[in-house]
């Protein structure tokens, strides 16, 4: 989501709204039917307000399989864009005087949970609906028994723990580091002051009083009726049932539920009813990092000093809302795929921005292929058409590793197989491709070359936990490499990997962390002495010494790039 946000500031401080004399235009229409059938994204469903005009355009279906056209009406997760209910009901308890912004949060835990502080400072309720309480990304102690639904079983009682066990890497307030477990704490706790589930909430103070029926945590028989299943690429995911966490990510929605949602906000300056004061509440500038160039309401990001924005994302689902209140344009864009849309959102709100061509998917070809010929024969074509035509599709890692797994779960194994060693070929020095390998190997009951596959998946990326959890459930030993803190304080410095771009190693209490210039700090993870994964991104990390044993520098690997650096400190 934040790489999703970082996205949307490069892009929008770059151009200049301008008005629409229509309302979605056919650029953006053709645009979405090409993302749908090339196979990008499974369905869309936009709609668009502009003043008191309101459009709507939808493509695709459901499901790929046995799916139906998808409309306002259809379901869809709408991800973090929760957020922003979770502050708009804070704001609500604030202007109440039910709560305050300057609330410590240990007000309203439980006392036996011990709630961190740093430097004599405490979190309060504004920080963790600014994301700048120092919590992390997400808790480390979820340990989901269905990796497809991670959030289902994670409880109060793991909450509660990791919040009574977590040291904060840095000062409180001062740093913005979106975090999905602070804003699902800050929901939670909204639970405890009101007596209420979070979804009572929702539906109590937003949902009933905008006539937004269809826009629950949990799905009505008639909302699951009219459900667009989420898609991993081409094949079906699971929904993702956010419930300790909702304030979160946990809120299902439509298109039609949340234009009245953002109409709401784009009308809430007349201040007539207490959801109108709540919202111009959400909407103020609340905390602002010119160093990290980043500007933030209460859940919002504000964008250029004039747009609110929030997307969002779950396991087969994204979302992106946009609101311009000075000139009354809002735009809310849904999809049943894990592929981002914001460009979507972006180009209706700013008309300069430029849609980039969509390339047809090469596994909309080889599909083909494989029906009409054989898998042998579209293998063929794959390797032809990526020497004669490397610029005509899009031949990205995932356009093979999703059709593989759409022939798993058709039981045709060989097939699949075959496409994901192919895959494995073509990018062999990518993680997923051979943890896809292995788990079509382990569904064949070959089992020592699934082990293979998860061993080299993990030693190219030591995040990947699918693989570990895998590997152990198989009973394979893992070895866990334990680094000293005498040798971690060898890596400790200041290491140069551009002009203007370093990166800063530090030690706290045995562990190691990474910051780089105006980013946030994050932990790094021992994979062998002196190499280091992180688990936030498929990045690594390795330290060089020089003929005196002394540790002069580092190499960062990170998106293919290999980057050395100087210690310079």
């Amino acid at each position: 989501m934040k790489k999703l946000i970082v996205i949307i500031i490069v892009f929008i401080v770059s151009f200049q709204a301008k008005s629409q004399d229509i309302l979605i235009p056919d650029e953006v229409k053709t645009y979405i039917q090409s993302r749908v059938n090339n196979q990008v994204n499974v369905g869309i469903v936009v709609g668009y307000i502009d003043g008191q005009n309101i459009d709507y355009y939808s493509f695709g279906n459901t499901a790929i399989k046995d799916g139906t056209p998808v409309n306002k009406n259809s379901v869809f997760e709408i991800g973090s864009i929760s957020k922003t209910f979770t502050t708009t009901i804070l704001a609500l308890k604030v202007n109440s005087g039910e709560m305050s912004l300057n609330d410590p949060i240990s007000k309203y835990l439980p006392e036996t949970v011990k709630v961190p502080t740093k430097n004599g400072k405490e979190i309060t309720l504004q920080h963790l609906a600014t994301h700048t309480s120092a919590l992390p990304r997400m808790p480390d102690n979820m340990a989901p028994k269905d990796v497809n639904n991670p959030f289902a079983d994670y409880t109060y009682k793991q909450l509660y723990s990791f919040i009574s066990n977590y040291e904060l890497t840095r000062d409180i307030g001062v740093f913005s580091e979106y975090s999905n477990l602070g804003m699902g704490l800050l929901g939670h706790i909204l639970e405890l002051q009101s007596g209420q589930t979070f979804e009572e909430l929702v539906i109590q103070h937003i949902a009933n009083p905008l006539q937004m029926d269809d826009t629950r945590i949990v799905l009505t028989q008639q909302m699951q009726n009219r459900l667009a299943k989420g898609h991993a690429g081409l094949s079906e995911t699971n929904n993702w049932d956010i419930i300790t966490l909702a304030g979160a990510g946990g809120i299902r929605s439509t298109t039609s539920d949340m234009v009245k949602y953002i109409q709401a906000n784009l009308n809430c300056a007349s201040g007539n009813t207490p959801l109108d004061k709540a919202m111009q509440l959400a909407h103020q500038s609340t905390f602002k990092s010119e160093e990290q160039r980043i500007e933030m309401a209460l859940a919002w990001h504000i964008e250029n000093g004039k747009f609110l924005m929030h997307n969002g994302a779950t396991g087969g689902y994204c979302a992106m809302s946009a609101i311009d209140k000075a000139d009354k344009k809002g735009v809310i864009v849904l999809t049943n795929s894990n592929e981002n849309v914001d460009a979507i959102a972006i180009k209706l709100m700013v008309p300069t921005y430029p849609l980039q061509p969509v390339k047809p998917s090469i596994a909309k070809m080889m599909a083909k292929k494989i029906k009409d010929s054989n898998i042998d024969e579209a293998i063929m074509f794959y390797k032809d058409a990526k020497v004669s035509q490397a610029n005509t599709f899009n031949f990205d890692i995932d356009q093979l590793n999703t059709l593989g797994y759409q022939f798993l779960e058709e039981d045709q194994k060989e097939i699949a197989l075959a496409l994901f060693k192919l895959n494995v070929a073509q990018f062999p020095e990518a993680s997923n491709p051979y943890d896809s390998l292995g788990e079509a190997y382990l569904k064949s009951g070959e089992q020592t070359l699934a082990i293979t596959n998860y061993k080299k998946s993990l030693a190219l990326n030591p995040a990947n936990d699918n693989a570990r959890d895998v590997l152990k459930s198989l009973d394979v030993v893992l070895e866990e490499v334990v680094i000293s803190p005498e040798i971690l304080k060898t890596y400790v410095g200041k290491y140069q990997l551009a002009p203007d771009f370093f990166i800063t190693i530090s030690t706290n209490d045995g562990r190691l962390f990474l910051q780089a210039t105006n980013q946030s700090k994050f932990e790094i993870y021992p994979s062998e002495v002196n190499q280091f994964y992180l688990k936030v991104v498929e990045a690594k990390v390795e330290f060089k010494a020089n003929k005196d044993g002394q540790i002069d520098g580092m190499i960062l690997f990170q998106n293919g790039q290999v980057l050395p650096g100087q210690r310079v400190e």
